[in-house]
């Protein structure tokens, strides 16, 4: 047969795949292309190389310390990274404290000057007592019509030692951020040895045996890429879950701020509220540092050991004795409210008696953690009773006293 009796045959045979659209052609690519590379085993890279083989394992050991370097080099950029952020952080907390620092001590030395210009003492020493008892008995700097308050002065103290653990923060970041550094270089140095013995021990791989290997590394490759997408999978969820609960935490503390901003506002002036203590000299001291970090939840009322302490509201009595508190009691008054009398020198009522409004419950004193100081009666008020949280009484007391 001629090769003019052979042309029809090939014409029909174009024609016929022209009218399939090239189905043919395209489903035997997208065979080829979905099919995936073969599995390469080990053993063909240790049959291939058999002739190399001491090279490969040169080789291998290269790619080994490579791979440790480069992982090591990643996590010290990662963590340099994160030390920075803090760092900036830290910085501008700092910032920030320190000028509300600066603020606060300016307002205070304004209020220094006011009470010089009244009371001829020019300093700020005398707001700065460790007790409120120093601060009344200091000629009653605090009651000379100036603005200042010891919640002033507590303020001032609070953010000076917040700005103080900034400051540690950062001279300790510092010091990581320096080691780290070196961690840095000391890897970086590592990858680059690494580097060049790898290279090093390639180019002495015969070339059946360096395509095996080349093919056996990047399907090694492709698995490792799988393993760390997955790892990076987790570690998305785990990092969302964290950022659930970081939320969640920052809501609570959101509302346990809110909280405690009412609580030291306070509830303001109740009706028909007797003053415990009349005649006593006290100041809005809530929230003021006290021993073993704990801060005040009271109102220190002082005056003549032994005064009388009135009941202020008609309630039922509970007897407390030690502790903190030394000679205690707490009236559970009719409206749901307790008050809570504490460092009293002697009780005037007994357990789950009934007092009305006025009724002498007690005597002033220094028991308890008070003891060797000025008397004085530490006031709590739980608007919710006496299991609920203490409100600063100070706006309380002041509208009855």
């Amino acid at each position: 047969m001629g090769r003019s009796e052979r042309i029809p045959a090939l014409l029909v045979l174009v024609v016929i795949l022209m009218g399939t659209g090239g189905t043919l052609f395209s489903v035997a690519q997208e065979e080829d292309e979905e099919q995936a590379p073969a599995e390469i085993a080990r053993s063909e890279v240790d049959e291939a190389c058999a002739a190399s083989r001491g090279q490969l394992a040169v080789y291998e050991g290269a790619l080994d310390l490579f791979h440790e370097a480069t992982a090591e080099w990643d996590i010290v950029l990662e963590d340099i990274e994160i030390a920075r952020g803090r760092a900036d952080v830290a910085q501008s907390l700092a910032a920030r404290k320190a000028e509300e620092v600066e603020v606060l001590r300016g307002e205070l030395e304004e209020a220094a000057i006011q009470i010089y210009m009244q009371q001829g003492v020019l300093a700020l020493t005398p707001f700065l007592g460790e007790t409120p008892g120093d601060l009344i008995v200091g000629r009653h700097y605090l009651e000379t019509g100036t603005e200042t308050k010891v919640a002033d002065i507590n303020n001032y103290l609070s953010s000076q030692r917040d700005l103080n653990v900034h400051r540690e923060e950062i001279a300790a970041l510092e010091a990581e951020l320096l080691d780290l550094q070196s961690r840095q270089e000391t890897w970086t140095r590592q990858l680059a040895l690494a580097t060049q013995d790898q290279h090093a021990a390639w180019e002495e791989l015969d070339d059946e045996c360096r395509e095996l290997v080349r093919q056996w590394e990047a399907q090694e490759a492709r698995k490792r890429a799988e393993e760390a997408r997955r790892r990076a999978e987790e570690a998305a969820r785990r990092a969302a879950e964290r950022a659930a609960e970081a939320r969640r935490r920052e809501q609570a503390r959101i509302q346990a701020a809110a909280l405690a901003s009412r609580q030291g506002q306070g509830i303001g002036p109740i009706p028909g509220l007797v003053c415990p203590f009349p005649g006593s000299a006290f100041v809005d001291s809530w929230g003021a540092p006290r021993s073993g970090g704990r801060s005040h939840k009271g109102v220190d009322m002082f005056g003549p050991r032994d005064a009388r302490l009135l009941a202020t509201a008609s309630g039922e009595i509970t007897i407390t004795n030690g502790g903190l508190g030394g000679r205690g009691l707490w009236i559970h008054s009719d409206t749901g409210v307790a008050y809570y009398y504490a460092h009293l020198s002697d009780w005037n009522v007994v357990e789950g008696q009934r007092v009305s409004a006025g009724d002498v419950v007690g005597y002033n004193g220094s028991t308890g953690n008070a003891w060797g100081g000025l008397p004085h009666l530490h006031l709590q008020l739980h608007p919710t009773g006496r299991e609920g949280p203490a409100y600063n009484p100070y706006p309380t007391i002041r509208a009855a006293c």
